[in-house]
């Protein structure tokens, strides 16, 4: 999902708002934990249950950041101020938009079968927490 994230945005000029930011945070969290988990899986005492835990955790994570993304593109909620499309008009507007990101978060840059990429990162994360979950209870695939 990140290498999708950036090659939209490299090659197609889908530009990120501070919520996809945060989104890339999550995964790329989600890389990171994968890689200490592959490189110390063979040395460690800790349970694979607990680590499958947490991974699953991460996951879910980033399926609520995924799914508060959408709702805000859907108009379900408004986002943060600096985050949505509506202007103050005062007289420091100047100063407010200066501030403000150019890309926002309620605005859909790019959508792949009428479901924007919040949405997509919302239902890919959501699951594959699923399936960690049913990997965490299954004592079967536990010893795969």
């Amino acid at each position: 999902m990140l290498l999708s994230a950036f090659y939209l945005e490299y090659f197609h000029g889908a530009l990120p708002c501070d919520l996809c930011i945060t989104q890339r945070w999550f995964h790329g969290a989600i890389i990171a934990y994968s890689l200490i988990i592959i490189l110390i899986i063979k040395k460690t005492l800790i349970s694979n249950k607990l680590l499958i835990l947490i991974g699953a955790i991460l996951w879910l994570s980033s399926s609520l950041a995924g799914l508060y993304h959408f709702g805000i593109e859907m108009n379900f909620w408004t986002g943060p101020d600096g985050c949505s499309s509506n202007i103050d008009f005062s007289k420091d507007t100047l100063t407010y938009l200066l501030n403000k990101s150019p890309i926002k978060c309620d605005e859909v840059m790019f959508e792949i079968f009428g479901l924007s990429l919040a949405g997509w990162n919302a239902l890919a994360s959501l699951f594959i927490f699923l399936l960690a979950i049913i990997l965490l209870f299954n004592e079967r695939l536990m010893k795969i």
